[in-house]
């Protein structure tokens, strides 16, 4: 399974633009930041496959949203493991 995830400096960033992403009608779930992606803040905002062109779209055209970075993980997903709010 492919997954997109934003990545951040700190998790004030993530929240501010879980909110942002929200607002425009997107859904981002925040989620823990996977090890193969990254050591950054621990937060990392997971974006479906289907939308990620358009988030990335949508970071572009709004230079005020403070993200590290966007990766693309793939992942074995474990039901009894791998749960999201």
């Amino acid at each position: 399974m492919i997954r997109y995830y934003i990545l951040f400096e700190s998790h004030e960033q993530a929240v501010a633009l879980h909110a942002m992403l929200k607002g425009e009608g997107f859904r981002s779930v925040i989620a823990p930041t996977p090890r193969t992606a990254s050591v950054c803040c621990g937060v990392s905002l997971m974006i479906s496959e289907e939308e990620i062109e358009a988030v990335k779209t949508f970071l572009e055209e709004h230079p005020e949203c403070v993200y590290k970075s966007v990766e693309r993980v793939e992942q074995k997903f474990n039901a009894k493991r791998d749960k999201y709010c």
